[in-house]
């Protein structure tokens, strides 16, 4: 609750414009950055506050207005209005990029088209306005925020709903101390510490002292561990985390289909990932059949004698295991296989 609160801070930072109370969330998000593992956020927010602080002797005048509430952007006057920089990047710039009349539709993507379009965009900005003064169809917003109508509070007591039949069923108010998942019930062993996610986050801070953000390297060792990773087994020297109950359920449900008696299943070696198709990055492996070509082609002989009798099987994959053997002008599959059955 104490992290769910350090965001709803910092979400009120950000609307309300309150400089001082921006600053005050990121260096409370600090620790849990570090602890958890987002090294970039934790090394370019410490970096961010450091400038911050001295930006009262370095500018002073731009100190002023981010004081001022400048630091966001306002696109009306209410007061929970205000917006980051790069939320309005998204929602104003981009969004005329992409629509019709943007730079991306029916426009080149050359340096002039990017400079005429936006060197432009301020005097179609006025022209819009003085047109819609003219006809009278200014666009106006009310006091009342959009979080206060009706169908948005209907919203939030149905979700309220929700979330109390959920912890109906799952009473996480019990009068066991342990670390638990509340929707699973799964319990944490003594290695679980993310209790203690301020006090390592602060441990690793105070490591960064007096060290190059671009030599610090953060240790997984040193960091926090979540009852996601309580439980992980090696491939290959790399740690994959494994969630025992999710993947018994995930055996479970596929052996209904294919296995007559489930625990026929369990009979197999197990992994997070099948090695053969996927990298160690995690992406599917591309299809290499020039390699599965050489690799026959390696092994000597691929022809298989057969009698005629004896059932024949076609199976034809792409063109390149195909190219690789010598054809007879004019030969049929039935030909060729009466010989050397090299397809099967």
């Amino acid at each position: 609750m104490d992290m769910v609160e350090l965001l709803r801070q910092f979400i009120t930072a950000e609307r309300t414009g309150n400089w001082n109370l921006h600053l005050k969330s990121l260096q409370q998000m600090l620790p849990y950055l570090a602890a958890s593992g987002h090294n970039l956020y934790a090394k370019s927010v410490h970096i961010y506050l450091q400038q911050m602080q001295n930006l009262p002797a370095t500018h002073p005048a731009l100190d002023n207005l981010f004081k001022t509430g400048h630091h966001v952007i306002r696109r009306t006057d209410r007061f929970w209005a205000g917006l980051s920089t790069d939320l309005v990047i998204e929602q104003a710039l981009m969004r005329s990029l992409k629509t019709t009349g943007g730079l991306t539709r029916g426009r080149g993507l050359s340096e002039s088209q990017r400079l005429l379009w936006l060197l432009s965009m301020p005097q179609c900005s006025q022209m819009n306005e003085a047109m819609q003064k003219l006809t009278d169809v200014n666009y106006n917003t009310s006091e009342q925020h959009k979080e206060l109508g009706k169908s948005r509070i209907d919203q939030d007591k149905k979700d309220v709903q929700i979330f109390k039949s959920f912890l109906g069923e799952r009473n996480p108010f019990s009068s066991d101390i342990n670390l638990r998942n509340i929707e699973t019930g799964t319990l944490a062993d003594e290695k679980v510490n993310v209790e203690r996610s301020v006090d390592i986050g602060k441990e690793i801070l105070k490591s960064m002292e007096d060290q190059y953000a671009d030599d610090f390297v953060f240790k997984k060792n040193k960091q926090v561990v979540t009852l996601a990773s309580k439980t992980n087994i090696k491939i290959d020297g790399e740690e994959v985390v494994v969630d025992p109950q999710l993947l018994f359920q995930r055996l479970v449900a596929a052996a209904n289909n294919i296995f007559p008696d489930i625990s026929e299943v369990f009979k197999f070696e197990l992994s997070s990932t099948p090695a053969a198709l996927f990298e160690p990055s995690g992406l599917m492996r591309q299809a290499q059949k020039a390699t599965l070509g050489d690799a026959l082609w390696n092994i000597g002989d691929c022809a298989v004698n057969r009698k005629l009798d004896s059932e024949l099987h076609y199976v034809i994959d792409g063109g390149s295991l195909i190219q690789r053997l010598p054809w007879n002008k004019g030969s049929t599959f039935g030909e060729r296989s009466v010989n050397n059955m090299w397809i099967t």
